[in-house]
């Protein structure tokens, strides 16, 4: 349509065509939110974390700690990436990653951290999970009394 067209058109819409129109559009609009909030909704309920920590002291070699993988459930991907939505985090002065060599991501996960040179060291391994299998059904019902 071009300008006068439209402009033609626009003029003769009577206020309910307008009212009717207006409610329309906004209440395509709200559904299209009310449907985006319930699928982010689903998602983040499917989702959980799982983390091991290491402590430290000044002298200490190397340690590792063992991330529980939890039953039912497998490592989620950051949105938009292949990698393991996982983190490695640390305190002190030392390194600390996940084990290459052994870490699957399937059975086993592992972070180890360095050498621990100031008094205290911490490090933490955490991941996240994909679990929409083990999310019960909503159930409106009351539990049952015992």
């Amino acid at each position: 349509m071009n300008t006068s067209h439209q402009e033609t058109f626009l003029k003769k819409l009577t206020i309910p065509q307008s009212f009717m129109l207006l409610s329309i559009s906004i209440f395509l609009m709200g559904a299209t939110w009310l449907i985006v909030d319930t699928v982010r909704a689903a998602e983040s309920q499917s989702r959980t974390e799982s983390n091991c920590t290491i402590g430290m002291v000044k002298g200490d070699k190397k340690a590792e700690c063992h991330v529980p993988i939890i039953n039912g459930c497998t490592v989620a991907q950051f949105p938009g990436y292949e990698e393991p939505w996982a983190e490695a985090s640390k305190g002190g002065a030392t390194s600390c990653q996940f084990d290459e060599k052994k870490t699957d991501w399937k059975t086993s996960i592992v972070g180890t951290c360095q050498a621990c040179k100031t008094e205290q060291c911490t490090g933490r391994f955490t991941v996240m999970f994909n679990c929409s299998g083990n999310v019960p059904s909503v159930s409106p019902a009351f539990p049952q009394q015992r």
